[in-house]
C-alpha cells in the first residue's frame, strides 16, 4: 500500500508498529518488579529480557515504557527520539497519552543532552510527592565499578558505578534532586537490555568513599 493504514487513536500509523511483550501480563509484572529492585538498589546494574525496540530506542527503556505506561499515564519524549515508529508502538500497545509539556508528564524519555535540567519536570509536592515525574534517560553505557560514588537508601555504605553518558552540569542536577527531597524526580538509566535506578533518594559524588 502507498499510504499507511491509519488507527482511530490520533497520529498512529500501523505501518509503524514495533512489536510489543509477548507475554504482556507475566513480563509486565516481571519489568515492573525489576524497576523496583532498581529504585530500591540504587546503582545496581540490572539486565532485562531480550526484545525489539523501535530504532534508536534501548530495550530496556522500551520494555520499561511497556510495562508501565497506560492510559492514565503521560509521556514526555526528547525531540530525538520521538521517532513515528515509537509513538506509534506506544500509542498502540499502551494507549498512553504523549504530552508536549514535560512539566506534566507522569513518565519521561530522554537522552542526557535533550533534557537541559531536571527542574523542568514535575517534582511533586510534599502532600503527594510520588506524583513527580519518573524520568527514564538512555545512556552511552552502564557499568558496575567506576568514579560515581553512591550512598543513601538501599546501599550499604558505598556503591562505586560508571555512567557514561552522563556528563557536563549532570552532577550537580543529581545533587540537587537529592537536596530538594522528599520533592524530585526518580532516574531510571538504560544502556541496551540494562537498566540502573538512580531515585531521588540517593546521596551522588564524585570521590572516594570514607
Amino acid at each position: 500500500m502507498d499510504n499507511p493504514i491509519p488507527d482511530h487513536r490520533s497520529g498512529l500509523s500501523l505501518d509503524e508498529l514495533c512489536a510489543g511483550l509477548p507475554e504482556p501480563v507475566f513480563q509486565s509484572q516481571q519489568i515492573f518488579r525489576q524497576v523496583l529492585t532498581a529504585l530500591s538498589e540504587p546503582g545496581t546494574r540490572l539486565t532485562l529480557a531480550p526484545l525489539a525496540s523501535p530504532g534508536g530506542i534501548h530495550r530496556a527503556a522500551y520494555q520499561i515504557c511497556l510495562a508501565l505506561l497506560d492510559a492514565d499515564t503521560s509521556l514526555w519524549v526528547a525531540d530525538t527520539l520521538a521517532t513515528p515508529a515509537l509513538l506509534s508502538s506506544l500509542r498502540f500497545h499502551c494507549g498512553c497519552p504523549i504530552t508536549p509539556e514535560r512539566g506534566s508528564a507522569t513518565f519521561a524519555l530522554s537522552t542526557p543532552d535533550a533534557i537541559g535540567d531536571l527542574d523542568g519536570f514535575c517534582q511533586g509536592t510534599h502532600e503527594y510527592p510520588d506524583r513527580s515525574t519518573t524520568v527514564i534517560v538512555q545512556v552511552n553505557n552502564l557499568h558496575n565499578t567506576g568514579p560515581w560514588q553512591l550512598s543513601g537508601p538501599g546501599i550499604n555504605g558505598c556503591r562505586q558505578v560508571c555512567i557514561e553518558g552522563l556528563e557536563g552540569n549532570w552532577l550537580a542536577w543529581l545533587q540537587a534532586n537529592r537536596a530538594a527531597y522528599p520533592l524530585g524526580v526518580d532516574l531510571l538509566l538504560t544502556d541496551g537490555n540494562s537498566l540502573m535506578g538512580l531515585p531521588r533518594t540517593t546521596n551522588v559524588e564524585m570521590e572516594s568513599c570514607m
